[in-house]
């Protein structure tokens, strides 16, 4: 986040790494036809707000403003950035926005897909976006329905990807500061784990990219994942533990707080540039009719599911096998199917799923809605 002068645009966000397609492809540099409005400077065509609904909640944008911070501000998640953007289809390159302009916070705004009307409500987007249990069903969210957050932020910073077999991760936990205390004498007497709050020391610094006041994601190589239809080899499972804060960076070592645990962490776990990763926001569809054709578009495989291969359902987290080069974005949805045992008879519709975030072939998903019990290996395809 950036400061800038008046009639300069505000950057919203600077993707760290290429690991998730979460945010707008987009240069890092400001629009240079920018043109007056009545008295700022912007590179837009944004409404006249006199032609907003008079019920309608509006927030002139100011200096040093940016989308993230204003989503926390209105909707108390910077996570659910989108939804401004979504409400405000003027802006055309979400990572700038322009002193001035008036952005339409909560009121009416006209659906695209259905052309009716369908409410901004920051209320009900905040609740959304903090319990899991408030994520939409098909029967609550259609594509009549206003988009809705398809996570919560432990879905993005709690649970982790499939990547390379030996994914580069030079930077590591060594050992905790308290170590005398879990060694008395020589004999162990607590277990050898961080949590939130505890002081550790990393080996890698300066040299291997790691600067102060930084935080970084904690990630813990898991088990190899392989095909459940072809058994051929697809990635690692990388988990995410917690986050850690450099506190200091020497060439060859640093010294870090852990800021969060999603689980017990170990000196197993690696460092990870920190992304900021924006909550998906879309309408959930309904499932396909019972006379629905396919759509014969992209298909792929449910690949992994933490542990659990049969009995997935809502609210599940699992991976698959399509990924942003294979364009699939988060928000994309995805039914999940199974071909009939019956010769010649049509597929059997499971469920859908949702894309939270992508790597190259691979994707983490939400199972949204669900008509049978999955279970890994199902056949997933396009809409």
């Amino acid at each position: 986040m950036v400061s800038v002068r008046r009639v300069a645009p505000v950057l919203l966000l600077v993707i760290a790494i290429p690991l998730f397609a979460a945010a707008p492809k987009s240069s890092s540099r400001p629009p240079r036809d920018l043109h007056r409005v009545g008295d700022h400077w912007t590179a837009y065509n944004p409404p006249d707000p006199s032609t907003y609904p008079p019920n309608a909640k509006t927030y002139t944008i100011k200096a040093g403003d940016t989308l993230w911070a204003l989503a926390q501000q209105f909707y108390k998640n910077a996570y659910l950035w989108p939804q401004l953007w979504e409400g405000n289809t003027w802006i055309t390159d979400a990572h700038w926005i322009y002193p001035g302009d008036v952005l339409l916070v909560e009121g009416e705004a006209q659906s695209a897909e259905t052309g009716q009307a369908s409410t901004l409500n920051a209320g009900a987007i905040a609740e959304r976006a903090t319990e899991a249990t408030s994520l939409p069903s098909v029967a609550e969210a259609t594509t009549t329905s206003p988009p809705v957050a398809l996570a919560i932020e432990s879905d993005l910073y709690c649970y982790g990807y499939i990547g390379a077999l030996n994914e580069p991760l030079p930077n590591q936990l060594q050992s905790f500061e308290d170590v005398e205390m879990r060694y008395h004498f020589g004999v162990k007497e607590q277990t050898d784990h961080a949590s939130t709050g505890d002081l550790v020391y990393i080996t890698g610094g300066t040299s291997t990219g790691l600067v102060a006041g930084d935080t970084y994601l904690l990630v813990e190589p898991n088990n190899v994942v392989t095909h459940p239809q072809t058994k051929a080899v697809i990635g690692r499972e990388y988990t995410y533990v917690g986050q850690v804060k450099v506190l200091c960076a020497e060439a060859t070592s640093s010294r870090g707080l852990i800021t969060q645990s999603c689980r017990e962490i170990s000196t197993n776990a690696r460092l990870k540039p920190l992304p900021q990763i924006p909550i998906p926001i879309a309408r959930v569809p309904e499932l396909p009719a019972f006379c629905d054709p396919a759509t014969a578009r992209l298909n792929g495989y449910i690949v992994s599911s933490r542990g659990w291969d049969n009995g997935l359902g809502v609210n599940d987290l699992v991976q698959i096998d399509l990924g942003r080069d294979d364009q699939i974005n988060p928000g994309d949805f995805l039914t999940i199917y199974r071909p009939s045992p019956l010769a010649g008879q049509p597929r059997q519709v499971l469920g859908e799923l949702a894309v939270l975030t992508t790597e190259s072939h691979t994707a983490t998903a939400r199972i949204v809605a669900m008509r049978r019990i999955i279970e890994l290996g199902d056949r997933i395809e396009a809409r």
